[in-house]
């Protein structure tokens, strides 16, 4: 493969797609470690679509119709669920722990391994 080949590629995998991953919409838990009901809003622990713990200062809290007939607002202590959208988040309702032992039933724990052709398809290694 020429050099230019490998720089295009290089280019691909490292900038343009990293930039890319920021602009999809994402749900996320987190834990709250603080309120602010006055700013309708709350200090949030949270691991990003990177990997990394953060805490995220001054995350809104959405109210929807459905939600404006209740009087509820994150607690501390409380998990919610957030939705992240260009690096912002805002939690969009409380998470129930029944729904996180459900999820971890379901996960995979093996590696995901690509097949020989590099077509993109894989196989789940035992």
């Amino acid at each position: 493969m020429h050099l230019s080949g490998i720089l295009s590629k290089a280019i691909k995998a490292n900038i343009i797609t990293k930039a890319v991953k920021y602009k999809n919409f994402q749900e996320k838990i987190g834990e709250v470690i603080d309120i602010d009901k006055t700013a309708n809003s709350c200090t949030v622990s949270l691991i990003t679509r990177d990997g990394i713990g953060q805490v995220v200062y001054d995350v809104k809290v959405q109210s929807t119709e459905a939600s404006l007939g209740s009087d509820w607002f994150p607690e501390q202590g409380d998990y919610v669920k957030l939705t992240e959208n260009f690096k912002r988040y805002v939690i969009v309702g409380k998470f129930d722990i029944g729904q996180a032992s459900a999820a971890t039933e379901s996960s995979t724990y093996d590696d995901i391994y690509a097949d020989i052709t590099g077509s993109g398809g894989g196989y789940v290694g035992y």
